[in-house]
């Protein structure tokens, strides 16, 4: 890496013709990359503000967000950013000045999708200036604008970048790229009209123009693709041409990218392609005399530094490689070390499919902002069987995370069957994942023992002789057999074991191989043949697929596919099964035809992917059993388990989550041997020898009375214990964090709104100090939130004088900030069917922050019983909670709670009011009334607790002023934990404390 980029690091002025100077603080500018981590209704959420500010902290000059689009027939994602009415102003405020806080300018792109935007999507007929369908986005083909509807589109623009403006955008970027409607009308293949707006340029004039006259001191610039891409397209003279002829004395930048829908591979390039690809046309753009700035495969600080020094452009637009690691950034501005892109597109082939997600980084695009993994303790040592990108992903975040890591594998060189790809023609940068991996191994002292064998059949033999307190398992999937008849031929072989056997021919040597069969058009298949015809190799494919390698996204293919479909000595034959090979000929059968005999010359290699284990176990099953037979907490990753596409992005996700499960277990453990033996009422010493607990009292027998109490076996899992918001309720976040580490909780519920207009806030929204300053005390104990406290829905439509819907809004937005996965609702409104419209709308907005709403029965509420919180969390499609003292008093029966068992990811020990609260403010004053741990009567909560999974947690909610006055917060909440862990682990405890 370089020691200094003093290009990169060089600060830019901004604005030309006597508009107001905006200056970057360096060379660096995020692309408008779109994510789909927006609402389906365009806001931004909280997961994309944290996403954003994350790469502004880590020093971007300028962060774009991403194509946002100016009127609502114009959206082209599901989750795309919009800023088509006034309502999209104060979200996208929050992030300006979250932007700002962190000393980076803020730009939007501003695009209307034209033909790419489909009806099924935005909801409207989409529109175009000529009817030509987009194949690529769907073929529905749009209806030609008339010349009035062209100017109203151009307002359009305008208002939007009023209201960019109004937000706190620094800038504003025009989308004249990529075959959007600027683009559109530019294009021979997509206007065909003869009135005015028939000229290439009149469309992007006319918008320029009007949003300069919109804003008129604003920084504005324009995206343009420096050519289309297909042969019948823009030309990259034709476009310098048409960029001429723009109003650029209205402009103070030129962005330049490439390609269009009908050209993707220009848009996100591939691997195969060289760094600073499009250097090659940006010199054209020199003539205008305008900053230019530029995207195309700039994926390390050496080609930024090229590029930037030699004046090929003034700023650069950086998309996957700070999607990947927003570190990449102190990577260009200081040499430090960054996780590398490997441009394998997994991200732009998820933009149709939903969040953009990436395979080397497995925090991002998970519908939530990253969860920390939890600290863990310097001597806990960790085995990780397996070094494939799973087994890869699980060791270095453990490491990080502070354990002692052991990676065994019996290969010969780390990165497993993806050591194999890096290889491969269309996937030549993947070399940089298994490079970065051996980097940090080195740099966390992760021991590498390679040729070694682990026996995972037996983890309690490994545990003993590795000395591991946890072990992940991350050993790859089986392989299928290849089933045909003569698969035993020597000339039949497994594909992964012929390349690991053949590696000259990975390195150019095949000359000489004359041709070669591949039974199976999987992705492994697709590379392989891909690379071996382009060595010469005649190729035969036959595969069940109905196309190739049909688990890869179509950027990750866009090359390769069409290459071995127009090579004549590549056959490829789909939808088959070979029924037969002769040694010669293979027999092969499809669906309609008769059985045919084909020639299949050279070796058969067999590319049928792999399988996880089979067997009746979930995942989570055998995870639970092998935790058991080890006594130590064991973890599985990677295609061994995951019944996912067997593709490194799942891979590497399976591994990250591993690790995490470990993590949290190893915390868990520790927090718990270190709070045992305190002194604190509810704690029990030895907790394998108790007498009988009373039914009616919940005191200990007399001596002698009866037997002692048999307890679970070591390695039974305990469920996950909360600390609600309410059992502190006037402790902030942050505090109530640190509380609940100390105490030996494993998670806290977060009050993140006031349900009372009296009731202490708390600011947990993006940027905000409490924010910050709760998430650094997460990660430095590992506690994580889970759920978000609570809304109570009352049918006025407002939730302390504030549009409810909003208020879910921020709700969820602080609650995705802090890795919360549900929110709890209380309904006091007397129209349930008005009730269950508002609790559907709650689920539907909750989808963009991952974050499900939790309907709570409440004795005096107006949902009291568990089957009315289940016909509605039916209706609504979202969840319940129990709490076992209202279950109690509404006097459900067991067999109700069994039967919504699957509905229920919470379940809470909660203390209240033999009689309801007067008024909503009583429902307040109730948490502050004197009761004791955790509450009044007689109930059977393991009975009740028995009807759930064991991984279903629990969280305690009892709150007491006079209490925590007397005991302090922090003994208040040990008590809590004492108490609750009693009744989780000791046999038919009945919870009294009359």
């Amino acid at each position: 890496m370089l020691p200094t980029t003093p290009a990169a690091g060089m600060p830019l002025t901004l604005g030309r013709n006597g508009r107001t100077p905006t200056t970057l603080r360096n060379r660096l500018a995020s692309a408008p990359m779109e994510r789909n981590y927006g609402t389906t209704d365009g806001h931004i959420t909280e997961q994309y503000i944290d996403y954003l500010v994350t790469r502004a902290r880590a020093g971007l000059g300028m962060v774009t967000t991403e194509a946002t689009y100016v009127r609502a027939d114009g959206k082209g994602r599901t989750h795309q950013l919009g800023l088509h009415t006034d309502h999209m102003i104060p979200g996208l405020r929050r992030l300006t000045d979250a932007l700002h806080a962190e000393g980076a300018l803020a730009a939007v792109e501003l695009n209307h999708g034209g033909r790419t935007a489909q009806s099924s999507v935005s909801g409207f007929k989409n529109l175009a200036p000529s009817p030509v369908p987009c194949p690529t986005a769907g073929g529905e083909v749009p209806r030609e604008l008339t010349e009035a509807e062209g100017y109203e589109l151009v307002a359009a623009y305008a208002a939007a970048a009023k209201r960019a403006v109004a937000a706190g955008f620094d800038v504003v970027n025009l989308h004249g790229a990529h075959g959007y409607l600027i683009h559109q009308f530019m294009s021979p293949i997509s206007n065909h009209r003869t009135d005015e707006f028939a000229a290439p340029e009149f469309f992007m004039n006319l918008v320029i123009d009007a949003v300069r006259e919109a804003v008129p001191d604003t920084i504005v610039g324009m995206r343009v693709s420096v050519l289309e891409g297909p042969a019948d397209g823009i030309s990259a003279e034709q476009q310098v041409a048409i960029i001429g002829r723009a109003h650029l004395d209205k402009l103070d930048f030129l962005d330049l990218s490439a390609g269009s829908y009908d050209a993707g591979e220009w848009i996100v390039q591939s691997g195969e392609w060289k760094p600073g690809i499009l250097a090659d046309y940006a010199q054209a753009y020199r003539r205008f005399g305008l900053p230019l700035g530029m995207a195309g495969r700039l994926n390390s600080p050496e080609i930024i530094e090229e590029v930037l020094s030699n004046g090929t452009c003034d700023f650069v637009s950086l998309a996957r490689a700070i999607h990947a690691d927003p570190a990449f950034v102190g990577g260009v501005l200081r040499g430090e070390r960054y996780r590398p892109c490997i441009a394998c597109n997994v991200c732009i082939d998820n933009l149709g499919l939903g969040q953009v997600t990436c395979t080397v980084n497995p925090a991002v695009g998970r519908s939530r902002v990253p969860v920390p993994t939890p600290a863990v303790r310097s001597t806990s040592r960790v085995l990780v069987v397996g070094a494939g990108p799973a087994g890869l992903t699980a060791a270095r975040e453990l490491a990080e995370a502070g354990a002692q890591v052991t990676l065994v594998d019996d290969g010969a060189r780390p990165g497993g069957q993806f050591a194999l790809a890096e290889r491969m023609r269309s996937t030549p940068d993947f070399h940089r994942f298994d490079d970065w991996s051996a980097s940090e191994n080195e740099r966390l002292g992760v021991e590498v023992r390679l040729g070694t064998h682990a026996d995972t059949s037996d983890a309690g033999g490994l545990a003993r002789d590795f000395g591991a307190d946890a072990i992940v398992i991350a050993t790859g999937g089986r392989r299928p057999a290849a089933g045909f008849v003569g698969s035993d031929s020597p000339r039949v072989t497994d594909i992964r074991d012929w390349l690991a056997g053949h590696q000259q021919i990975l390195d150019g040597g095949s000359r000489g191989l004359e041709a070669v069969t591949i039974w199976g058009a999987d992705s492994v298949a697709m590379s392989v043949a891909d690379t071996l015809a382009s060595q010469g190799t005649a190729v035969l494919i036959i595969g069940p697929q109905e196309s190739l390698a049909p688990e890869s996204g179509r950027r990750a293919k866009i090359l390769a596919v069409p290459r071995l479909e127009d090579n004549p000595r590549v056959r490829i034959f789909l939808s088959s099964t070979i029924e037969e090979f002769d040694g010669d000929r293979v027999r092969i059968s499809r669906s309609g035809m008769d059985e045919q005999w084909i020639d299949a010359p050279g070796e058969v290699l067999v590319s049928r992917s792999v399988l996880p284990l089979d067997g009746p176990l979930t995942a989570e099953q055998r995870e639970a059993e092998l935790s058991r037979s080890a006594s130590i907490p064991v973890a599985m990753a990677g295609t061994v388990v995951d019944t996912a596409a067997a593709i490194v992005s799942n891979a590497v996700k399976s591994g990250y989550d591993a690790a995490q499960r470990i993590a949290a277990a190893l915390a868990a453990s520790a927090a718990t041997a270190d709070s045992a033996g305190a002194e604190v009422a509810g704690n029990m010493s030895d907790r394998r020898s108790l007498p009988v607990i009373s039914q009616r009292t919940g005191d200990p027998a007399a001596p002698g009375a009866s037997k002692p109490v048999a307890i679970p076996p070591l390695g039974t899992p305990l469920r996950r214990l909360g600390l609600a918001q309410l059992s502190l309720v006037g402790t902030a976040p942050p505090d109530l964090v640190t509380i609940a580490a100390e105490a030996g909780f494993d998670f806290i519920g977060a009050r993140v709104r006031p349900v009372t207009a009296t009731e202490r806030p708390y600011n947990l929204q993006p940027g905000s100090p409490m924010l910050r300053e709760t998430l650094a005390r997460m990660a430095d104990t590992g506690i994580t939130v889970e759920d978000i406290e609570f809304l109570l829905l009352d049918g006025t439509g407002l939730q302390n004088g504030a549009d409810q819907r909003e208020a879910w809004l921020r709700m969820m937005e602080a609650g995705q900030a802090l890795g919360a996965s549900t929110l709890t609702v209380a309904c006091a409104d007397p129209d349930l069917d008005r009730f269950g419209d508002h609790l559907a709308q709650m689920t539907q907005d909750g989808k963009a922050y991952g974050i499900i709403p939790t309907l709570e029965p409440i004795a005096y509420q107006t949902v009291r019983s568990i089957p009315q919180a289940v016909e509605l969390a039916d209706r609504a499609d979202c969840k319940i909670v129990v709490d076992a003292l209202h279950v109690n008093r509404f006097g459900g029966t067991w067999a109700q709670l069994e039967d919504a068992a699957d509905l229920v990811p919470m379940i809470q020990l909660c203390d209240g009011p033999a009689i309801p609260p007067p008024s909503r403010e009583g429902l307040i004053l109730e948490s502050r009334s004197e009761r004791g741990v955790p509450g009044e009567g007689e109930f059977d909560l393991p009975a009740m607790l028995a009807s759930f999974p064991a991984d279903i947690p629990v969280s305690v909610e009892t709150p007491s002023g006079s209490r925590v006055a007397a005991m302090g917060e922090l003994a208040w909440a040990k008590q809590l934990k004492a108490a609750a862990t009693s009744v989780l682990i000791t046999p038919a405890f009945t919870w009294s404390t009359t």
